[in-house]
């Protein structure tokens, strides 16, 4: 895999990531899709093992340094890990079904990073309410958020339709050299 077509890739997801983030954001619920759920999944999809998950962790480092949570005195805290960590699961969850997926179907794309959008948030949620049960204590909702990321999961599903379209474009630049067996057909090169 080449890592530095992934970085670019990654750096112009992350800006369109924040750039739409609050013009897709559906009222005031803070529903938005994630553009690099898609990014992640779609390396997770082709990528050699070793280097799908670590691309998923530096992704979730980055999205944790880039998001800070609110604290109850009135400050801000950024928290490095429930991304990086929730991305890790969720691309360990592709990498468990990629065998039996038709990885050239953009509907394909669409359903895993519903999937493993859903995953990642819900280990985000446990690992931000276990943090918040000790001192300093977040504005924090398990319930509430859990329905937003839950949302936010499915509505990341259209965000998956449009870049797979560049994602599966530009699949010759990022460089995959792995054959991936597949369950009911012969190996995929």
């Amino acid at each position: 895999m080449n890592w530095f077509v992934l970085a670019f890739v990654a750096w112009i997801t992350f800006g369109l990531e924040l750039a739409l983030g609050p013009v897709l954001d559906s009222g005031s619920s803070g529903v938005h899709p994630s553009m690099i759920i898609p990014l992640m999944a779609f390396v997770a999809l082709y990528a050699p093992r070793k280097q799908a998950l670590w691309a998923a962790i530096l992704l979730g480092i980055i999205i944790d340094l880039l998001a800070p949570m609110a604290r109850a005195d009135g400050g801000s805290v950024v928290i490095v890990g429930p991304h990086a960590l929730g991305y890790l699961l969720g691309a360990h969850f592709i990498l468990a079904i990629r065998g039996m997926l038709v990885r050239r179907n953009p509907l394909t794309l669409v359903i895993i990073s519903i999937a493993s959008s859903f995953i990642a948030q819900v280990v985000v949620i446990a690992l931000i309410t276990l943090r918040n049960l000790g001192t300093n204590p977040l504005v924090w909702d398990a319930g509430d958020q859990l329905v937003e990321r839950s949302f936010s999961s499915l509505s990341t599903g259209i965000s998956a339709l449009v870049l797979s379209v560049i994602f599966f474009a530009l699949a010759p630049t990022f460089g995959f050299h792995s054959s991936v067996p597949t369950r009911f057909a012969r190996t995929i090169r």
